[in-house]
């Protein structure tokens, strides 16, 4: 039991981080603040952010439930540069595989107040505003947009959600678009449930803690569990640890980041044992190891590996004249991509099992990928699952075992003593190139044996090659041909784009450009290349005197990099080894000769970790010009992120020059 002093000192630390910040208690003075304190051009800052989850036992029904209330204040300082995600709020409600398994939002109120004529004037979100949406089976999410915002407007919204998920919060990301003044992140939970913390970012936070108890009587919590307890009183003891940041940046759009919240100040808990008086401890993902044994031993997981009569004769017929076991992993890997269609669930469980999606032809991503490994298996390849975390559910911290954190499952083959990575999801992946959804840095490689960290990487080097063919007049006004002619995993990113929506695909792929743009295709030969093509015009250069002045690369040129930090501890990600080929020609107009030249240029990074070459020539009336950038890796780590820098600002230095032509 903790000593009087040690109780009012860290009840004492809870009260310095605490501020009398309230829903609806908006006050004139609130609207004096008219540019970010944190980041003077930012369009808009959070005032407050707390997250106050409570785990505890369920007195009328027993279980366990989490309870989320969550609080935002927000002032738009430039309502037309504010981030999308400031305005338009998403919330999580997370299903199970019953409809009693389900997230329930108990409240939701969202405010806009703004001031005028002195008067403070708010303005609800109604509830035909709240519009909920299913994201896929075991997520949906309620949606609303602010009503009435202005430069000015300050921003309210809170909402609770009771949940019987328990084994672990939600991310809380102190960290956000635009900067933060105050953010804080209360977990509290009883003494018989422990939880781990997974604090993640550059910045530490101070930590606040306190504890208090409360008398339950025994069955409270063990109904359900041990339904013939006996009912006696327990004192239990309430754990509560308070995360408090102030003054955060927002954070900057950073260049190869496959997913930038893994960039964030976050925090998250899982639960990592259940302490029962009378019971045995029941302990959770406490190592890698025995994460990996769980799974070898789930009926969705490793046990769906077993026996599979069923897919003998398939196999079979698929191995069959095939004289290495590089061909056989060919031939199985094609015919899963070809025959069954993935239905975008995430997982490293089955849903339907091997057997069903076989005859079904569609299942999750462990259905699909799961099969795999069975089919190589029963062709004496040896292969084994790999589970890992997808890009947009974050990075995995090594230092903290998760069994939640996993979501994905592929497959991995050791052939003449190489690995070769294997996704069947994606109709468009090759052996050994992944979707960028499983390129996350590392997974595990779950065998019998125990478990082996495997760093995902792509090794296939992917082309973009873009041309322009144009026509330069004397008035200074271009027109002309743009292609780019893409494979590999670049043909399997634009695919996987189009197939979802053509024309945002397209709209994406042309809106950057600020002249006229006509006759935009895209065409796809079915074997791992795809083309994208318009016309141009009225793209003027600078015309002076007699003489014309222009970038011979034109749109294309590299002008900025998009590398804002003096230094990352992240690694660097292209999501494939890549090489990038520019040509350009433009017919010189008549009556106009060259007067002079771009210089050649051609440098390396340290260890060759990257390359490049520009040229500009005149022959036959043309400007003609190249550039090539070789990237030989799909991820880099953090310590060339300043050579990276150097190489990126050289290109853009030698892609800056210009050609000169005058009249003769």
């Amino acid at each position: 039991m903790k000593t009087l002093i040690t109780l009012v000192a860290s009840i004492a630390t809870l009260s310095s981080f605490a501020q009398d910040v309230k829903f609806g208690k908006v006050t004139k003075q609130d609207f004096e603040k008219t540019k970010s304190t944190i980041q003077v051009d930012a369009p808009a800052e959070v005032l407050y952010a707390d997250g106050n989850y409570k785990i505890s036992f369920n007195t009328n029904q027993g279980g366990v439930e989490q309870i989320k209330k969550v609080f935002y204040r927000i002032v738009v300082f430039d309502k037309d540069k504010t981030p999308d995600d400031v305005l338009k709020i998403d919330i999580p409600l997370y299903k199970g595989n019953s409809s009693s398994d389900t997230d329930k939002i108990l409240s939701l109120k969202a405010v806009t107040y703004n001031l005028e004529n002195g008067k403070i004037v708010e303005q609800k979100v109604e509830k035909k505003d709240i519009f909920t949406e299913k994201v896929h089976r075991f997520l949906d999410k309620q949606t609303f947009t602010f009503p009435n915002v202005k430069n000015g407007s300050i921003l309210e919204y809170t909402y609770e959600i009771l949940s019987p998920f328990y084994s672990n919060t939600d991310t809380w990301y102190f960290q956000q678009s635009i900067p933060v003044v105050n953010s804080n992140f209360t977990l509290e939970a009883h003494e018989f449930l422990n939880y781990q913390h997974d604090l993640r970012g550059g910045f530490v936070p101070k930590v606040g803690k306190d504890s208090k108890q409360d008398i339950y009587t025994l069955n409270e919590f063990v109904r359900g569990r041990n339904a013939n307890a006996n009912v006696t009183e327990q004192k239990l003891t309430i754990n509560t640890t308070k995360y408090t940041l102030t003054n955060l940046p927002t954070y900057a759009k950073e260049a190869y980041v496959l997913n930038s919240r893994n960039l964030l100040a976050s925090i998250r808990f899982e639960l990592s044992s259940y302490i029962v008086p009378g019971r045995t401890t029941e302990n959770f993902s406490t190592t890698w190891e025995r994460i990996g044994k769980d799974l070898m031993d789930h009926e969705n997981f490793g046990r769906q590996l077993n026996g599979n009569n069923f897919l003998d004769e398939t196999v079979n017929t698929l191995i069959a004249n095939k004289t290495s076991n590089l061909e056989k992993t060919q031939a199985i890997f094609d015919y899963i991509k070809t025959n069954m269609t993935w239905n975008d669930y995430l997982g490293e469980y089955t849903d339907n099992g091997i057997r069903k999606t076989f005859n079904e032809k569609t299942g999750n991503s462990a259905d699909i990928n799961l099969m795999l490994i069975a089919m190589l298996r029963k062709a004496g390849i040896d292969t084994n699952p790999i589970v890992l975390s997808t890009v947009q559910n974050g990075v995995i911290n090594y230092a903290f075992p998760s069994r939640s954190k996993l979501n994905y499952v592929i497959a991995g083959a050791t052939v003449d003593n190489n690995l070769y990575l294997m996704d069947a999801t994606d109709k468009n992946a090759q052996i050994n190139l992944l979707p960028i959804r499983a390129i996350n840095d590392r997974g595990f490689m779950v065998t019998d044996k125990g478990m082996k960290e495997i760093t995902l990487r792509n090794s296939i080097m992917s082309a973009d090659k873009k041309t322009i063919t144009a026509d330069l007049k004397p008035d200074g006004n271009l027109s002309g041909i743009y292609s780019s002619v893409r494979d590999n995993y670049f043909y399997m990113a634009d695919q996987s784009e189009i197939t979802a929506d053509p024309k945002a695909f397209e709209k994406e792929y042309t809106e950057d450009y600020n002249f006229e743009i006509s006759d935009f295709k895209t065409q796809d030969n079915k074997q791992n290349l795809i083309r994208h093509q318009f016309k141009f015009d009225d793209v003027k250069v600078d015309v002076a005197g007699n003489k014309i002045l222009f970038n011979p690369f034109l749109f294309l040129a590299n002008t900025k990099h998009n590398l804002n930090l003096e230094q990352r501890n992240y690694n660097i990600e292209f999501g494939a080894p890549t090489t990038n080929t520019n040509t350009i020609k433009i017919k010189i107009p008549e009556g106009y000769k060259v007067e002079s030249l771009p210089t050649e240029k051609q440098f390396t990074m340290p260890d060759k970790a990257g390359g490049y070459a520009y040229k500009v020539i005149e022959k036959d009336g043309f400007i003609i010009a190249q550039a090539q950038k070789i990237i030989p890796y799909s991820v880099l780590p953090p310590q060339y992120y300043k050579p990276l820098k150097e190489f990126l600002t050289n290109i853009i230095s030698a892609e800056g020059q210009q050609v000169i032509l005058v009249k003769q």
